[in-house]
């Protein structure tokens, strides 16, 4: 099972505040009408301020979703598998958790590790499809032309390309989103499928 790394960056939006300062003239030389100032004795300041909008809920679970396979890919990295990966136990849950606890053990045992190479295509194009308060539905495309090696060795063991079609369940535990459910509904051979879509 080849799981690389993909991260959710979330957006970062711009505030621009224009404040406008009137300067008063003291009137001692001026016309009564010209007291409050004229055009050019006027100054506008504008004020430059970045701020960090709140994540929608969306946001929240592709975030969450992003994470999972951020740390499935950690636990299948070189130098060895490992399923002590803490994130594993942060984004998953039920039977997924499970699973992929069980996968990475058995790549251990087999001295199987998964590397993403340098100019890689990998990728996790994901959608909420559904978000009814605790529940969320993620359609994912899924590319991946991660290379499984020996962790020794180094050598290839399989490094074929394919595009598969996810559909993931998650849930909101104790305000945190976990993937529950995992189905791959399609795969193709190489660039394929819904990543030609």
């Amino acid at each position: 099972m080849s799981n690389p790394r993909a991260i959710r960056n979330l957006a970062i939006a711009l505030v621009i505040l224009a404040l406008a300062d009137a300067s008063c003239a003291d009137g001692d030389d001026e016309d009564p009408g010209t007291a409050l100032g004229t055009p050019d004795q006027v100054s506008t300041t504008v004020a430059e301020t970045t701020t960090t909008a709140a994540p929608t809920p969306e946001e929240e679970v592709l975030a969450a979703y992003q994470g999972y396979w951020s740390a499935v890919n950690e636990a299948f990295s070189p130098p060895e598998a490992d399923p002590e990966v803490p994130e594993l136990q942060q984004h998953a849950t039920g039977e997924v958790l499970s699973g992929i606890l069980e996968s990475v053990r058995s790549a251990a045992a087999q001295s199987s590790v998964f590397r993403i190479p340098e100019d890689a295509e990998y990728s996790h194009r994901a959608e909420v499809v559904v978000l009814d308060g605790a529940t969320a539905t993620v359609r994912d495309c899924n590319v991946d032309d991660s290379i499984e090696e020996h962790a020794t060795t180094s050598q290839v063991i399989d490094d074929a390309v394919s595009t598969r079609l996810y559909i993931a369940m998650l849930l909101r535990e104790s305000g945190t989103w976990k993937v529950a459910t995992l189905e791959r509904e399609s795969t193709w051979e190489g660039v394929a499928g819904c990543a030609l879509e």
